[in-house]
């Protein structure tokens, strides 16, 4: 397989910087295997072990100052980032980090079972207590809009994404559309519906963005861990982080292929466990209806980025989008 235009410079950054390069260990992609947003290498840097990041992504990323920001206020003993050795910020979509490298230990895989889910949670705690709670740069424009057109914003622009695909398909390929108008449009209107309404009064905050299992680094035999990937640090609307970790670790990481009420399980576990952690810790007035609607947005997103935009297989994106309109439904009766 031929390298990408990011791989290659990537090899250009590690020789101008000396970073001996071992291997490729991770790729990642913008919806689509053809769209690659950031390449990470593992190898050596001044004798030590570390690894290369080299991104081009079409959302804002400012993942160096972000993380130097979070290790010179932590202080916690449990949670811990990775050192940053040195960066360059071309753009405010291009740049690269050269990075500690994590070893002694595994991220957590989802799904998680129930016990992973207390330990997970343990941890989101931990970070609560140390993240930095103001922004450490200016806002964007975008994140200066109120909660709910902040959500609506990022919705319609993963509407235009699924749509440019679904196009490829039916105007050029003349295939069938993955997603069926009468099917989907009531629910997108329906949900857009909910978020505008339960997000008009609810507040902006800002936070890491990602936290979800795969970022959760723990180290063998001890009680500690590595928070990662500081790329999406921005302001969100309040209930998104805990939707996120749901959208991660069941809506894309429990398997599509069970049936409706075993793919459930997992979910409902989480939102058993937040509301908890709302009643105890938290205290989100109408929790309730925040995770709803906050869940909502999450479907939505899932349907048109993660599924329809993409280039997954035919059969999977129709089994994953049954999956969700079932959970969308039972949202919103």
């Amino acid at each position: 397989m031929p390298k990408s235009n990011l791989e290659i410079w990537g090899e250009e950054v590690a020789g101008k910087n000396n970073f001996v390069i071992e291997k490729k260990i991770y790729q990642g992609e913008y919806y689509s295997a053809r769209k690659i947003r950031n390449v990470i290498f593992s190898g050596i840097y001044k004798n030590n072990p570390a690894v290369l990041k080299v991104y081009d992504d079409p959302r804002l990323s400012d993942e160096a100052t972000s993380l130097e920001k979070f290790n010179k206020q932590n202080k916690s003993k449990i949670l811990k980032a990775p050192k940053l050795f040195a960066c360059q910020k071309i753009s405010v979509h291009k740049g690269w980090l050269i990075m500690e490298k994590l070893s002694n230990g595994k991220f957590f895989k989802p799904p998680l079972d129930k016990n992973e889910k207390e330990e997970f949670l343990n941890i989101y705690l931990e970070y609560l207590k140390n993240f930095p709670l103001a922004p450490f740069r200016k806002l964007t424009f975008i994140e200066n809009l109120p909660a709910n057109k902040f959500h609506l914003f990022r919705i319609y622009r993963w509407l235009e994404l699924s749509d440019n695909k679904e196009a490829e398909q039916v105007i050029l390929k003349n295939n069938q559309p993955i997603l069926i108008p009468d099917k989907f449009i009531p629910r997108f209107e329906k949900g857009c519906e909910i978020i505008y309404h339960e997000f008009q009064k609810r507040k902006m905050i800002w936070c890491h963005g990602h936290f979800k299992p795969k970022e959760i680094f723990k180290v063998k035999d001890k009680k500690q861990y590595y928070l990662t990937d500081f790329a999406h640090s921005k302001m969100y609307p309040e209930g998104y982080e805990l939707a996120f970790i749901i959208w991660a670790d069941c809506l894309m990481g429990e398997d599509y292929h069970k049936k409706y009420s075993e793919w459930k399980k997992g979910i409902d576990e989480w939102m058993n466990m937040f509301q908890k952690l709302n009643k105890d810790v938290l205290k989100i007035k109408k929790f309730s209806a925040l995770m709803r609607a906050s869940l909502i947005e999450r479907i939505l997103g899932t349907i048109l980025a993660d599924i329809a935009a993409t280039d997954r297989p035919k059969e999977e994106k129709k089994k994953r989008i049954k999956l969700l309109y079932q959970l969308f439904d039972e949202l919103i009766n």
